[in-house]
Parts: C-alpha cells; sequence; structure tokens
C-alpha cells in the first residue's frame, strides 16, 4: 500500500564496474568504522519518527526513543567498539533543557527552537553508551536559535553561531561522565535552506567562522574530543541539495547559496589560515573514526592547538 501512495521507484542505469581484489591491504581502518545512529528526531520532544507506511513522519504521537531497554543495550554492546551518532535534521531546532531530569514533560521550546531535549535523557543516554562500550558523536545546534538573532538579515544571511548552549552540554556532559568523543557543528549545512522555516543561509566562509568558535569552545570545556564536520546532503547521480532548488531560488534572488559546500569550505578555510585565523586546514572524505593522519587541524587557545578536527564529508 505505501508503495502504490509513493508511486513507482525511479530507476538509474549505471555502466558496469569490475573490481580486481589486491594482493595486499591497501590500507587499514579504525574498528569503529561501521558505526550507527539514532536520529534526535526520536529523542527530543515532541518527537519526529518516520511513519512506518512511509508517507513523510509522525510528530508527537510516539514517545522518546527509550535508552533503558536491558535487550538493546545487550544487542548494541555486540556491535562495538563503535560511534553512536545522535544527529540528524532535529539537532539544528533543539534546545537543551540541561536543568530537567524527571519524566513529566518538558518545558516548551524558546522562541527560535522547535523541539526539547532534557538532561535526564542526556545522562540515560551516556549510561547506555558506555554499558554497551560505545563512544558518542553529537551533532550540535547550529540551527536559528543558536545564532545571532532569529531571523535573517537584510541580505538574507544568518547571524553568527553562538556557543552558549554548546558550552552548558560540554559542562554538562563532563559532569555526568557522558561519553562524547565527537561534536559536529550542525547536520548538513548545505541542506538548511530546505530544511528551516524562514530559510537558514550560511555560507561556506561562515560556516569556516562558526567551526572556529567551536573549536576555542571545545578546547576550554572539552579538550579530549574532537570534532566533525561538515556532513552536507549529497545524492549520488543528482548532487547537492541546492541544485535540486535552483529555479525557485533564482526566481526568490536569495543571497550567496551553498553550491559545492566542501570545496568551498576548504578555499575559505586555507585563505583563513593564510591570515592567522584559526580554521580547518583542508577538507578531505574522512569520517570520525579516519586514520589521524588524515585530520586537518584547529589551532586552539593562543593559535597552538594539536587537537585534531575531523573532516567528514558524508551524511
Amino acid at each position: 500500500a505505501a508503495s502504490e501512495r509513493l508511486g513507482p521507484r525511479p530507476t538509474m542505469r549505471l555502466p558496469p564496474t569490475s573490481v580486481t581484489a589486491a594482493k595486499s591491504p591497501a590500507g587499514t581502518i579504525d574498528e569503529r568504522y561501521l558505526s550507527f545512529c539514532v536520529d534526535l528526531g526520536m529523542i527530543a520532544q515532541p518527537t519526529r519518527f518516520w511513519n512506518p507506511e512511509g508517507s513523510g513522519e509522525t510528530v508527537g504521537k510516539r514517545p522518546p526513543f527509550d535508552f533503558s531497554r536491558p535487550r538493546l543495550r545487550r544487542l548494541c554492546g555486540a556491535l562495538s567498539p563503535a560511534y553512536l551518532r545522535v544527529g540528524g535534521t532535529e539537532a539544528d531546532r533543539v534546545y537543551y533543557a540541561l536543568e530537567q531530569r524527571g519524566s513529566q514533560p518538558p518545558p516548551p521550546a524558546p522562541a527560535g527552537y522547535g523541539t526539547v531535549v532534557t538532561g535526564g535523557q542526556l545522562i540515560a543516554m551516556g549510561e547506555f553508551a558506555r554499558e554497551a562500550g560505545l563512544e558518542i558523536s553529537l551533532t550540535l545546534n547550529a540551527g536559528w536559535g543558536s545564532r545571532a538573532g532569529s531571523a535573517p538579515r537584510p541580505d538574507g544571511s544568518a547571524g553568527a553561531w553562538r556557543p552558549d548552549q554548546a558550552v552548558e552540554l560540554m559542562r554538562f556532559a563532563e559532569e555526568h561522565s557522558i561519553p562524547i568523543s565527537v561534536y559536529e557543528l550542525g547536520n548538513e549545512p548545505n541542506a538548511w535552506p530546505l530544511f528551516h522555516s524562514p530559510p537558514l543561509f550560511v555560507t561556506p566562509e561562515s560556516y569556516t567562522a562558526d567551526l572556529a568558535a567551536l573549536a576555542a569552545v571545545r578546547d576550554v570545556e572539552a579538550p579530549a574530543a574532537r570534532l566533525s564536520g561538515p556532513g552536507t546532503a549529497f545524492w549520488p547521480a543528482i548532487g547537492e541539495v541546492p541544485t535540486l532548488l535552483l529555479p525557485s531560488l533564482l526566481r526568490r534572488r536569495l543571497p550567496r547559496l551553498a553550491f559545492s559546500f566542501l570545496p568551498r569550505l576548504a578555499a575559505a578555510s586555507a585563505a583563513a589560515e593564510a591570515g592567522g585565523a584559526p580554521t580547518a586546514r583542508s577538507v578531505g572524505s574522512g569520517c570520525p573514526c579516519a586514520p589521524s593522519d588524515g585530520f586537518g587541524r584547529l589551532p586552539g587557545r593562543g593559535g597552538s592547538s594539536s587537537r585534531p578536527v575531523l573532516l567528514c564529508g558524508s551524511p
């Protein structure tokens, strides 16, 4: 029934591909390379779950993800060592109500936010990860609620990222031994114009400055953690998400778009580094468990931090 409503699946013809196995390994990967994710939409309230029938989402109709299930902990423990990524589109809408620990409904989300995750939920997430032998990769909010001003500037762009909530979250994680070893700034920034209302436009050049601000905060509050990002929305055989919206975006005369997000981020970072600003040095196609020599570097306080930024080119 669901497939009938969605219509026929698109087909794509690809040329034949042959693969020849090498006699010796070309390289090695980290034992955590194969990992998994819990979408923040299933944790924050009101929840957002994919509709089992395939037609969009169900909003606020299902209870939050339950990290306390013993069987789930045992099954996930069999997948360790691994990263538990907690992120997705909802990461850029969520407010961290860290003071709330009980089971009562969370307070309404403040202006600029759409959902709420409580301190109690984060503690439960940490307990789950520790028992299952997992490290957490958490996507921080980089949406409207986290930015200077809750509406576009006159030129249509967004204000700078504010680290206030990120600082509180990092301190909370340290206090409660929540094993967050990787922080990502926002989810799929090249698709923000599509996923947020009003459309959120942050150019790769501005994102570079936001990432440097996060690095400075990380150096103080969570120096052992690493930074991952950005994962961009890219569909094989189609391309980056903004490409699909080009006709309507041009008609609306919107500001500079985030086309070729990763290459532009690399160029902006290199230019800023030449001027002495703290930025990522380069952008690769790695992931949170890529070899350490594939990491870029973010100078920290005083411009000399050796902590790596993980440069991930996949969602």
